[in-house]
C-alpha cells in the first residue's frame, strides 16, 4: 500500500521518461501489426516492456532507448547477461499465469533513438533475437 503512495508521488527522471517515450513509440509501431496484451509486466523484480500477439505467435518485447550516437551501439550489446536472464525469467512466469496456452514464442527487440530534447527520432525493431 504505502509503495503505491510513494510511486505517486515520486519524481520521474529525465532518463525515465525518455524510456517511457521510446516504450510508447515502440508500442505505437508494433501496434500496426501484432495487437498488445501487456506494457510492463512484472514478475517479482523482473519486467517486459511489451508483449503482444503475432498471429498465434506470443512475441515479448525489450525496448531500448538510446542516444543518438551513443558510444554503444546495438540492442544486444546494451543487454547484460543478467537482463536477458531476467527477460526470459519474467516471460516463463507470464507464459506459466497465461489463461491461454500458447505453441510459438518469441523475443524481440525495439531500438529506439533520440535527439538532445528527448525526442524519439529513429525505430528499429528486431524480430527472433536471441536471448
Amino acid at each position: 500500500m504505502f509503495g503505491f503512495i510513494s510511486r505517486l508521488f515520486r519524481k520521474e527522471t529525465p532518463e525515465a521518461r525518455i524510456g517511457r517515450l521510446g516504450e510508447a513509440a515502440a508500442a505505437k509501431l508494433l501496434s500496426k501489426s501484432m495487437k498488445i496484451v501487456a506494457r510492463n509486466f512484472r514478475s517479482g523484480r523482473n519486467e517486459i516492456d511489451i508483449i503482444a500477439l503475432d498471429a498465434s505467435c506470443l512475441v515479448f518485447v525489450e525496448v531500448k532507448t538510446r542516444a543518438e550516437g551513443a558510444l554503444v551501439n546495438g540492442y544486444y550489446s546494451a543487454m547484460s547477461k543478467s537482463k536477458r536472464a531476467a527477460v526470459k525469467k519474467c516471460a516463463r512466469d507470464f507464459m506459466r499465469n497465461s489463461r491461454q496456452k500458447h505453441l510459438s514464442w518469441r523475443f524481440d527487440v525495439v531500438e529506439a533513438q533520440h535527439d538532445a530534447s528527448g525526442k524519439i527520432t529513429s525505430l528499429r525493431h528486431f524480430e527472433n533475437v536471441h536471448f
